[in-house]
């Protein structure tokens, strides 16, 4: 018998139905890479990206908003190996005021903020299947290739776009929790993903994003303008283990 995993094991889990039979959540993780890159946007396309009406805006810092791409190659999974890619926007809730320094120290410490998640293609049919039907995820199944490599971090999305980040060299810090925001069927939900492994950041220098062919993800980085837009972070990890449960109902998107 395996020895117990004080992080992986400690939670109960149970099967939730989807299309396609249960799915025992959490979700966990067990060995993945990831790699993300972060971009500083114009205001009005986040809020067109968005939408006015769920209930979460894109959160103002210094009149610009925060997008980022961010890349898995999932190896050991409770639904099995895939890949990844997520573009997000973050953001709070409408008429909240969250903190800027507690977001540094511990993303997941606030209720009211989250990353809103716009697009989020997979490699794998039932990766799609619960990530639509448990949190409303805007999944779609795609080619994707990833590398992670010494010096350089790469994914090709179908024919849609590159991304390629050499480094980072900066430092290496224990990883935060990851908090979305999706709709599933007209209701909000906000998940904490706790994570369990640390994180090397860097500046993105060298970071290079190529939008190709049209595609659900190209034409929303498009409307946000990450082509043109300044990179501002950028971080990687090879030692990605986490844990994703259901959602938190937060009521009607629409208000």
């Amino acid at each position: 018998m395996p020895a117990p995993d004080a992080f992986l094991d400690a939670c109960d889990r149970a099967p939730h139905d989807t299309s396609a039979g249960p799915c025992e959540l959490p979700i966990l993780y067990r060995d993945a890479s990831q790699f993300g890159v972060f971009f500083a946007v114009d205001l009005a396309r986040a809020r067109d990206v968005v939408g006015r009406e769920r209930g979460v805006e894109p959160w103002p810092v210094f009149g610009r908003a925060f997008a980022a791409i961010y890349v898995w190659e999932y190896r050991d999974s409770t639904v099995g190996a895939y890949g990844e890619l997520g573009l997000g926007v973050q953001c709070r809730r409408v008429g909240a005021s969250p903190s800027l320094m507690t977001l540094a120290r511990d993303m997941g410490a606030q209720d009211d903020q989250g990353i809103w998640v716009a697009s989020l293609p997979v490699t794998t049919e039932a990766a799609r299947v619960a990530g639509v039907d448990l949190w409303g995820f805007p999944k779609y199944v795609t080619s994707m290739e990833t590398t992670f490599t010494t010096g350089e971090a790469s994914v090709r999305l179908g024919d849609e776009l590159t991304l390629r980040l050499p480094g980072p060299s900066g430092p290496t810090l224990a990883g935060q929790p990851v908090v979305t925001y999706t709709e599933k069927a007209g209701r909000l939900l906000r998940t904490r993903i706790d994570v369990d492994h640390r994180v090397q950041w860097g500046l993105g220098g060298g970071a290079h994003l190529e939008l190709r062919a049209d595609g659900p993800t190209t034409e929303l980085a498009r409307r946000l303008g990450l082509d043109r837009a300044r990179i501002v972070a950028a971080f990687r990890t090879d030692g990605f283990r986490a844990r994703l449960p259901a959602g938190r109902d937060l009521g009607r998107a629409t208000r």
